[in-house]
């Protein structure tokens, strides 16, 4: 991913986490799990970022894999 490219997927999850977000006054446990998805993704991110400045490829590599993994995950269990 480019620098570009991480901030549209910051970007994608601060729509989740605050303009999307369920009308809930207490999380039921679904959601609770939906948001820690996002959580895990916003630490892959910032990941990323460390490995770019590092110019470490390989973990690069391996959190931008993470960090798909965890939006495909989040995305398809709220099309459920």
């Amino acid at each position: 991913m480019n620098e570009e490219e991480i901030e549209q997927e910051f970007e994608k999850i601060k729509q989740e986490l605050f303009v999307k977000r369920p009308q809930y006054d207490k999380y039921p446990p679904d959601v609770v799990e939906q948001r820690r998805l996002l959580l895990f993704a916003q630490v892959h991110l910032c990941n990323i970022i460390d490995a770019k400045s590092k110019k470490d490829k390989l973990s690069e590599e391996f959190e931008t894999k993470m960090y798909n993994i965890i939006m495909e995950a989040y995305f398809s269990w709220r099309g459920k």
